[in-house]
């Protein structure tokens, strides 16, 4: 997506610290000033940390006992950070996978999100839910609003069941979008042009805040469109080199040299990325206690291929190979709307946050090769035939949530509320080729049309919760918190299948519906003990959830035997200690924390050998860890900044009954086996360098590096992925209005398999992997003028 700042998830540079860190570095005199944006000083000079409002509760990053990491919106700016998938890199404890934009999957201290149909880390746009269960891709992907005019992103690590509630296990992402300013005309504008291996990279972002009644009513629009050039071939290979079969009894277990095969056709680029869209905001204040705040959002992303390469031959062929001409576009259209009513009471806040959104995503894969290998072995068809798999999916939500908070900054804090969501999703599917009707039980006048499979989903889901969250500060320093959390949800699917790989095995209707609901409770306790104000240490214990789910009937045959229909929902108590401090007079903090999940029930994703993956609630696991932030300031224009993450999550007991079954095929579920798109660490590194040049100019630059240690996944085997680290580098040059950067990323070249799930692009079979992978070195220019 952008040039510059389209890294997929591994990139980026290395987080400034935690933000939580910086935030509380001292303040230079302005012509000395090297500490990152967030620092500000009020009219004496003091020290303004980062406000945040992760507890419903205006608070500061050190001052909130949980593990907390926040970006400033100047922070994005200046760091080249421009999607999530950037910010989350940079963040201890976060793992990704991702084919590409609006296709990313988050998970937080090694709670996976590969099983099940629900999200294990929550996104909010403001109070707006994103990330929603489905019985389709688009229940655990995000959307992948870009990053320009932000306030701030929060990253809630552990669970946040009590005022998020479910998909929030593993933790919760907050954008805070910059609201209109009632009473200032501003606007920006940001050019980015960039070279990814030879290709034009280009695209930009504007902004301007109009007051239409001074003190009353203003306006806020941005707007963003950027291209990527791609940098992963389409080859049409004539004729294909089908390779050996039979060698692990399941069809062509060895793939062929594709790469000296005959080229019949070339598409260069072929994962080009286009990403278009803006939001505008309104906010109306018709008296000093009512605040009414309106936002409109529309992004559509369109690609022209995934972020996936062929293996073999590997990832220095930067090409997917095919027998056909059968181009894998995807497309991506999202549209929100938002409405947020805040009224002071005097003594608490009321607000009342609205929203419904929808979204439609299609994708189509190209699966010849691999039904070659599954019809070969499983009904002796031997012949490469024309065959894509389209998918479409629409989804949308209702949502309201309506919370009391009290206000002021007594000893005594709390929060009731309560919260409803409506969720639809209807998610199809078609592979057909004539040639595959021979193959139809019956004969081919039982599917003249030579469908593969073909299936219609509608699936509904509604979740209502009260919450209710209260501390209590002493003199003594010590603070205690409880939350609590009721809720319910109740799910609905039906299905209709048909085609080969269908229940029927021909074009007859298959039809069937599954519904389950479940309610509970999820408790908080913190302990928390603020000495003085640069030390805070805290205990916690807390328990998240994500609903159940359903199983779409597997074929049978080439499956010898039916997955369960539905799965029941997983839960987790987490058990962390932490501490937040400054020292040396506040030009070192040090942030860490120690955490211990026990994880119950777990959804995991098995993936038998027939190549039709299912979920099942596998077991337990346990996840535990370190995270440590820290930041120095060395000198007035020079700061350095540490962080990392060491995480252990696997399996530690089976349920008997996915006893005997396997991950990708051949992996036995056991105790012990590592739960998958966990690094064993993450590690970042930076420095950044200020320094005044004269005449209002400034010097700005930044060197980091992000290291993601080895990590396991699946497509059709179990397998673990080597680590790797990206490097980038920005130098710059502001001036009064203007910024100017020169910028670096993945300084190395470095050519990286991020993950090997197949994200639903095309079936799961031994002689073929598709991993995505790390953008290469890209190299650009940022430019940025604020009138």
């Amino acid at each position: 997506m952008t040039q510059r700042r389209r890294r997929g998830h591994f990139a980026g540079g290395l987080k400034i610290g935690s933000i939580a860190v910086l935030t509380q570095l001292p303040v230079l005199p302005a012509s000395a000033q090297t500490a990152p944006p967030s620092v500000s000083t009020d009219a004496t000079g003091d020290l303004q940390e980062v406000v945040v409002t992760a507890e419903r509760h205006t608070s500061t990053v050190q001052k909130t006992a949980l593990s907390i990491t926040v970006v400033t919106g100047e922070q994005l700016a200046e760091q080249g950070l421009s999607t999530i998938r950037d910010v989350a890199a940079q963040v201890p404890g976060i793992s990704m996978r991702s084919s590409g934009p609006g296709q990313t999957e988050y998970e937080m201290r090694g709670l996976p999100s590969s099983g099940g149909s629900s999200a294990t880390v929550g996104l909010y746009l403001n109070d707006v839910p994103l990330s929603a269960p489905a019985a389709a891709l688009n229940g655990k992907v995000t959307i992948d609003p870009d990053l320009f005019d932000l306030s701030r992103v929060e990253v809630l690590r552990g669970p946040q069941g009590t005022l998020y509630g479910s998909g929030s296990m593993g933790g919760t992402i907050r954008l805070i979008t910059n609201l209109p300013k009632l009473d200032e005309t501003e606007a920006s504008v940001e050019v980015i042009p960039s070279v990814t291996r030879g290709g034009f990279n280009w695209g930009g972002n504007a902004m301007v805040n109009l007051p239409v009644v001074q003190d009353r009513l203003a306006v806020r629009l941005v707007g963003t469109y950027k291209f990527n050039a791609g940098w992963i071939d389409r080859d049409v290979v004539d004729p294909f080199p089908i390779g050996p079969g039979g060698a692990c009894g399941f069809g062509t277990c060895t793939r062929g040299d594709v790469s000296s095969a005959p080229i019949a056709a070339r598409f260069p680029r072929s994962n080009w990325e286009r990403i278009a869209g803006g939001r505008a905001s309104v906010r109306f204040q018709p008296s000093d206690p009512l605040t009414i705040d309106f936002m409109g959002m529309y992004q559509r992303i369109g690609m022209g291929a995934p972020n996936q390469v062929d293996d073999p031959p590997g990832v220095d062929a930067l090409a997917h190979y095919s027998p056909f001409d059968i181009p894998e576009p995807y497309s991506d259209t999202y549209r929100l709307y938002s409405l947020n009513v805040n009224y002071d009471l005097g003594f608490a806040q009321l607000t009342s946050a609205t929203s419904h959104w929808s979204r439609e995503s299609s994708w189509t894969g190209d699966t010849s090769e691999q039904n070659q290998s599954l019809l070969s072995v499983y009904f002796g068809f031997p012949d490469l035939i024309p065959a894509s798999y389209e998918n479409n999916d629409f989804s949308k939500q209702t949502s309201e949530e309506l919370r009391l908070a009290s206000s002021g900054q007594g000893p005594w804090q709390w929060v009731v509320g309560g919260f409803f969501s409506k969720f639809e999703s209807v998610f199809d599917q078609y592979a057909a080729n004539p040639a595959y009707a021979v193959l139809a039980y019956g004969g081919p006048a039982a599917n003249p049309d030579g469908i593969g499979y073909q299936a219609h989903n509608p699936y509904d889901i509604k979740q209502f919760a009260a919450f209710g969250e209260s501390s209590y500060q002493l003199d003594n320093g010590l603070k205690a918190t409880v939350g609590l959390r009721w809720y319910r949800y109740d799910t609905d699917l039906t299905f209709e299948q048909s085609g080969n790989y269908s229940q029927t095995g021909n074009a007859s209707q298959f039809t069937g519906a599954v519904s389950s609901s479940d309610s509970g409770v999820n408790p908080k306790f913190n302990l928390a003990y603020l000495p003085n104000e640069h030390l805070t240490l805290y205990a916690q214990a807390s328990k998240g959830f994500r609903p159940g789910g359903v199983n779409l009937p597997v074929p049978v045959p080439p499956c010898t035997e039916q997955a369960p229909l539905s799965y029941k929902p997983d839960s987790l108590w987490s058990y962390e200690l932490g501490e937040k401090g400054r020292f040396l007079g506040g030009r070192l903090t040090v942030n860490s924390d120690l955490y211990y999940i026990r994880w119950s029930n777990v959804q995991q994703l098995l993936t038998p050998p027939c190549a039709f993956p299912n979920t099942q609630n596998a077991g337990n696991a346990i996840s535990y860890g370190p995270e440590l932030e820290i930041a120095a300031q060395l000198t007035p224009d020079l700061m350095v900044s540490i962080n990392g993450a060491y995480t252990e999550a696997h399996i530690t007991d089976v349920n008997p009954a996915s006893a005997g079954q396997a991950l990708g095929g051949t992996t036995p579920l056991v105790p012990g086996l590592p739960l998958e798109n966990v690094p064993r660490y993450t590690a970042n590194a930076a420095l950044n360098y200020s320094h005044p040049l004269g005449n209002g100019y400034r010097l700005i630059s930044r060197v980091s590096a992000t290291a993601t240690g080895p990590s396991h996944d699946i497509s059709y085997y179990f397998q673990e992925l080597p680590g790797y680290t990206i490097a980038n580098a920005r130098l710059g040059v502001s001036h009064g209005p203007l910024e100017t950067f020169l910028f670096v990323d993945n300084l190395a070249d470095k050519l990286a398999v991020v993950t090997i799930d197949t994200m639903a692009w095309s079936l799961p079979v031994p002689s073929l992997t598709r991993p995505a992978i790390t953008t290469p070195r890209t190299i650009g220019v940022d430019l940025t003028y604020k009138f």
